[in-house]
């Protein structure tokens, strides 16, 4: 009955609304599983802006991806989560439109979805929705390149074309796989002025997003991540400052606690452990004791360096550094007075940037330092950004085109953090980011350089296959 009783929208939201009184709360949970289960598919599959916006399948595979074995165990995972939800792909429709109970649709759904007949319909549905979708995307491409070369001027307009063009090509691979259901659809004309009205607002957010992404030159700031490059040294040391000075990074982005003397150390774990071996975190001792330290990380071995040596240095070579503040909920309002007080005319002078994941310690810096110097971190794009920021560092793989764009528009940075990768560093260019820090500098340049000459199609490909 569920596939062949009369469609209607009005019929549909009403007992929509009568199940979620019942199973409001299992709903959900359901709704929710399915809608985590199969972001990452979609997401591959459908390059639309409501997707791309959704940045938790990077997130994800950013994480598993960071060892062997958490890769290969998430997606043996996932294959197995994604079975069940094919097997289980009926439980809502018949919890909304037949009324049935949880455990009768669990059982409804998984004996439909037993036989042969059902997982050959499958795969050809599967099939039929691929082939179409990425066919659609390489004629896209076919015709940007087709653009550059015949109509150089409408790049642009080309670009923003193909972009929003995405998701009529979604459309139709969706629209030819449910002409194969025995959905019988009613009030046509509704469903066509719905659709329209979705194409038309894919259309107008689509080119204003590509309008701002690709009006502006690939030339990002380049910033080497704790003072290191290719794991050269330990991170947040003179030695190591020293040799990354040479590979000429625009900033070299640096780390600093404050001591239990009220002085500061360039150092980033609030624990010792790790580099220095004993269970002790900066604040509990003094500059002098911890500049006794030996630490050792990527196979080499030296001291701790404090704040005004590394300053001074950098200062000396005309090197600007991203100096981000590593507050403690015990020291938060001091660290920040002290630390402006102490050295704002030092950073004023020489150009030097300022950033910290601590919003209070943002707000008691911009009394005394310029916001044009200040840059607030976010670990992930979760979040709507304050309009008092002038910059955002976040990380690139929950970076989205809308969310650069719009921060393009009202004159906001946006700095990436830390694509190390090849294909994370080409992500973030694509994006349009002002800045980006990685832990590979040297690679960096080369990519920035590449990418300096990608032509229209060159950069429209990055978009779909990063976006």
């Amino acid at each position: 009955m569920l596939l062949t009783e009369s469609f209607n929208w009005d019929t549909l939201f009403q007992k929509s609304l009568e199940v979620l009184g019942r199973y409001h709360l299992l709903g959900g949970i359901i709704t929710g599983v399915y809608l985590l289960g199969f972001l990452p598919f979609l997401h591959f599959l459908f390059k639309t802006p409501w997707l791309s916006n959704l940045t938790l399948t990077s997130m994800v595979t950013e994480f598993v991806s960071r060892n062997p074995i958490t890769l290969v165990g998430g997606q043996l995972l996932y294959i197995c989560l994604l079975y069940f939800l094919i097997r289980f792909y009926l439980v809502l429709p018949l919890m909304v439109l037949e009324n049935e109970g949880i455990f009768s649709s669990l059982k409804i759904s998984w004996q439909t979805t037993s036989t042969k007949n059902f997982w050959k319909k499958f795969w050809l549905a599967l099939i039929k929705v691929f082939l179409i979708t990425w066919s659609g995307y390489l004629v896209i491409l076919l015709l940007q390149v087709i653009a550059d070369w015949i109509l150089p001027t409408y790049n642009l307009l080309a670009i923003n074309y193909a972009l929003f063009s995405l998701w009529g090509i979604v459309s139709l691979g969706i629209s030819i796989t449910l002409a194969y259901t025995e959905v019988q659809i009613t009030n046509r004309r509704r469903i066509f002025l719905l659709e329209f009205l979705l194409i038309a607002i894919t259309f107008t957010l689509s080119f204003a997003t590509g309008k701002v992404l690709f009006n502006h030159p690939i030339n990002p700031v380049t910033i080497a991540h704790r003072g290191v490059n290719q794991k050269n040294g330990v991170p947040n040391t003179l030695e190591s400052l020293k040799k990354t000075i040479k590979y000429h990074p625009d900033y070299i982005e640096m780390d600093v606690h404050m001591t239990k003397d009220n002085k500061f150390i360039v150092l980033h774990d609030n624990n010792l452990k790790k580099l220095a071996g004993i269970k002790a975190h900066p604040e509990d001792l003094t500059l002098a004791e911890l500049k006794k330290l030996n630490v050792t990380a990527n196979n080499h071995k030296t001291k701790l360096t404090d704040f005004d040596t590394y300053l001074k240095y950098a200062n000396q070579h005309h090197q600007k550094l991203l100096i981000e503040l590593k507050t403690t909920p015990n020291n938060a309002t001091d660290f920040a007075n002290i630390f402006a007080k102490r050295y704002y005319a030092n950073i004023i002078e020489n150009h030097h940037q300022l950033h910290t994941l601590d919003f209070q310690t943002l707000m008691i810096l911009q009394n005394d330092i310029p916001k044009g110097n200040l840059n607030y971190l976010m670990p992930y794009n979760l979040t709507i950004p304050e309009e008092n920021i002038h910059a955002y560092g976040m990380r690139y793989s929950t970076l989205s085109p809308d969310f650069v764009a719009i921060n393009r528009q009202k004159h906001k940075l946006v700095y990436a953090w830390t694509p190390n990768s090849r294909l994370a560093i080409n992500k973030a260019l694509s994006l349009g980011v002002y800045g980006i820090v990685t832990d590979n500098v040297s690679q960096l340049h080369v990519a920035i350089k590449e990418a300096q000459h990608w032509s229209d199609a060159e950069r429209l490909l990055q978009v779909l296959l990063y976006s």
